[in-house]
């Protein structure tokens, strides 16, 4: 087993919490008919986001979740994906 930071647990049970309360009786933020399950953060935490920013979090269910991970030039065209080089 990998050795985790304070810091970084920290950061981790701060994100728990976040998920918690975004999907406590969500509903989907793109389909708007399913049940949310995941929190899908528009500018991923590799490209510079932070898993912690309610604004770079959205609730979406798993398969609105899935059709950004698989069409990623469409979910950036439309808003769910943002690249490094689209901030300011």
């Amino acid at each position: 087993m990998r050795f985790r930071s304070q810091e970084r647990e920290r950061e981790y049970r701060a994100r728990r919490r976040l998920v918690r309360d975004m999907l406590d009786d969500q509903v989907c933020e793109r389909c708007h008919a399913a049940r949310a399950t995941e929190v899908h953060e528009v500018l991923s935490r590799a490209r510079g986001g932070s898993i912690l920013d309610r604004s770079n979090c959205r609730a979406l269910c798993h398969d609105c979740h899935q059709w950004v991970t698989e069409h990623p030039a469409d979910a950036a065209a439309t808003g769910w994906l943002a690249h490094s080089w689209d901030q300011s």
